[in-house]
């Protein structure tokens, strides 16, 4: 462009940038007047001035630049015109600077106004919605007005008609009222005199009653004395005495201490630390079961940690719920529990293993694993104790438990079969008694249960055998190797096999014959001019005998004093002599009964033996004389009075089986 094209644009520049400080100028001075209009609204015109200064702001110093060019060959500007861009500038500088004051002035009218606006706005906007909620809350009322308008109408009808149900139900219970009190009068009636009959033969049953205990007990009496009197003394053997005070002083192992249960903790750490120094003291492990409330697998094992514990006594079992108590909470943090159940095993007080989880399987095999006391196991040193019981203490033992054995068992087989079992176990025992196998059973084993531990009597027969119990995870009958020496079991055993039935096994007797079938204490019936014996008679005979000692001395004084006694007898009652021609050893066995009235008295006064003295008298009495000789196999052959016991007990149980052949079931159980 020429010079004339360029004055001509810096004159068109000049005029806009000269109009714009104008306008900006007497903006300001409008502006400054504070009632001119609003602060927000002053303030709004004021930037918007600003802002079309701001955007010129680039031009007017160019052109300022311009005008203090000293270079001749540069200067665009002539001299008037220099001054006039100068002047300008400065003009254009004080008037953006007033512009920047009454910014700064009107600045803090202005958020002061915003303030009170937006207060206001506020204040609007909640007038508003507090007239909504108004609004609502005379809806809901007026709703709950017809709701309980609707109720009460509705419960107005119900009254109305319960009050009816009422009515007619009284109605109706007053006319059954009557109905039973009619009936009711009828059965007092009848009542009272049913109960003045009963009351009369109840006082009657009473006195009849009372008249025969106080013959029973009488009869108790006598027999506790003769007991008394006739009970023989045993006196300790000087030898097994001491063997036993021996076996005491020989540093034997102290039997382990025993829980069976499991141990709650609820004192949290000293609680748990007293548990675990009184099974150090024990040298047992410690199992810790730490568990909650609320956990379900916790749960569902707590019964079998239970049964843990009762079947494992020796080892001490603690549960520690961390729900029961802020101590208990405040241990598992300390032992860093973080799942459960968690199980921990300590021995002498320090932590051998962990299990997390409620694994069963895993749980029995850790407790087996560590547990320090194996309380299955037999004494593998020495021979143990001997069993201190004499031979005859032992025979009154088995004699006893057999009777309970009996009484328990259902049926004659039930019975043979447990004392076959018991056979077993004691022959095993004579046979190896140094072989820890055969001298102990588990007392949980099926087959030892199921033919003899489950019936009363059928373990105190194995402890009378000198079997002892001992506890543990799996509790265990054991003989000790001296015990298993005892040198009565070998007879014990003998008796045991006669108390077998024929028909179930035939056992031969010690000389090679089987034993007789008769009942040796039935001979006693037809004694000298008495009438022969029937059943009743012979009970009475025995309840004498048994209720008076003298009379029983004299009985045994007479046969000693004289031999012929029971010859004599036999001569005048020709019953006895039938009986003693059909069995010659009879005699025999009665004159060894008479020798020891202790043993007699004994048996008389034990309810299983009179039992089987008893069995087999209704073959004799009356009918006697008619009874044919037994074959000649079938004679005793001079039996002891442990025989002759021994043959009660199997005639008592053949009769009492009521005969028969082999039956299943019966043969001799293997080693369980």
């Amino acid at each position: 462009a020429g010079p004339r094209d360029t004055v001509v644009v810096v004159m068109t520049l000049f005029s806009k940038i000269t109009g714009e400080v104008d306008k900006a100028d007497a903006a300001f001075d409008a502006l400054a007047v504070p009632g001119s209009a609003s602060a927000l609204e002053r303030q709004s015109a004021v930037d918007a001035s600003l802002d079309l200064l701001v955007s010129s702001q680039a031009q007017m110093n160019k052109m300022q630049r311009n005008a203090q060019e000293t270079d001749p060959d540069k200067q665009t500007y002539g001299p008037a015109m220099r001054e006039k861009v100068l002047a300008l500038a400065a003009r254009f500088d004080a008037v953006r600077g007033k512009g920047e004051e009454l910014k700064a002035a009107i600045e803090p009218l202005a958020v002061e106004e915003a303030r009170a606006k937006d207060a206001e706005e506020r204040a609007a906007r909640e007038a508003e919605e507090a007239a909504h909620l108004r609004q609502q809350e005379e809806a809901r009322k007026a709703e709950e007005a017809r709701a309980v308008a609707e109720a009460a109408a509705a419960a107005a009808e119900a009254e109305a008609q319960r009050a009816k149900k009422e009515e007619e139900q009284r109605r109706i219970a007053e006319i059954q009222a009557a109905k039973a009190k009619a009936e009711q009068e009828t059965a007092i009636a009848a009542a009272v005199k049913i109960a003045q009959e009963e009351a009369a033969a109840a006082e009657t049953r009473a006195a009849a009653e009372a008249e025969k205990e106080k013959k029973r007990e009488e009869s108790r009496a006598k027999k506790e004395a003769l007991r008394e009197r006739t009970a023989v003394k045993p006196q300790p053997d000087p030898a097994k005495l001491a063997s036993m005070l021996s076996s005491v002083t020989a540093a034997a192992p102290a039997a382990p201490k025993t829980w069976g249960s499991v141990h709650h903790v609820v004192g949290g750490a000293v609680e748990l630390r007293s548990l675990l120094e009184e099974a150090k003291a024990a040298g047992a492990l410690t199992v810790v079961d730490w568990s909650m409330t609320t956990c379900g697998p916790c749960q569902r094992i707590k019964p079998i940690y239970e049964q843990m514990a009762r079947t494992r006594p020796t080892a001490l079992f603690v549960g520690v719920d961390t729900h029961a108590s802020p101590l208990n909470a405040a241990l598992a943090r300390e032992a860093a529990v973080s799942a459960f159940p968690t199980f921990h095993f300590y021995v002498d007080m320090q932590r051998k293993a962990d299990l997390v989880g409620a694994d069963t399987a895993r749980l029995a095999m850790m407790v087996q694993q560590h547990d320090p006391i194996d309380a299955t196991k037999l004494p593998s040193e020495g021979e143990g104790e001997p069993n201190p019981a004499t031979k005859t203490e032992m025979q009154a033992a088995i004699l006893k438990a057999l009777g309970e054995l009996k009484e328990s068992t259902a049926s004659m087989d039930d019975f043979v079969t447990s004392v076959q079992t018991l056979l077993t176990f004691v022959g095993n025992v004579l046979a190896h008694p140094g072989e820890d196998k055969y001298r102990s059973v588990k007392m949980n084993n099926n087959t030892f249960n199921q033919r003899l531990g489950r019936h009363n009597g059928g373990v105190a027969a194995m402890e009378a055998f000198g079997f002892k119990r001992v506890a543990g995870a799996e509790p265990m009958l054991v003989i000790s190797k001296a015990a298993a020496k005892h040198d009565g079991l070998p007879a014990m055993k003998v008796l045991l096999e006669r108390a077998v039935p024929a028909r179930h096994a035939a056992v031969p007797s010690a000389s090679g014959v089987a034993p007789p079938l008769v009942n040796p204490f039935a001979a006693l019936g037809g004694m000298g001019g008495m009438p022969p014996m029937n059943p009743q008679m012979m009970q009475q005979m025995m309840d004498t005998f048994a209720s008076n000692p003298q009379a029983l001395s004299r009985m045994a004084e007479m046969v000693r004093n004289n031999p012929g006694l029971i010859q004599q007898a036999a001569a005048s009652n020709p019953q006895m002599a039938q009986m003693l021609q059909a069995n010659p050893h009879m005699q025999q066995m009665m004159e060894q009964m008479a020798s020891d009235p202790a043993a007699l008295s004994a048996a008389l006064n034990n309810p299983f033996a009179r039992s089987m003295m008893g069995a087999g008298v209704e073959d004799m009495g009356a009918g006697t004389a008619a009874a044919a000789p037994p074959p000649s196999e079938f004679a005793p052959q001079g039996m002891s009075e442990d025989e002759m016991l021994a043959e009660a007990i199997r005639r008592s149980m053949s009769e009492d089986s009521g005969g028969g052949g082999e039956s299943e079931g019966n043969q001799p159980p293997s080693q369980p």
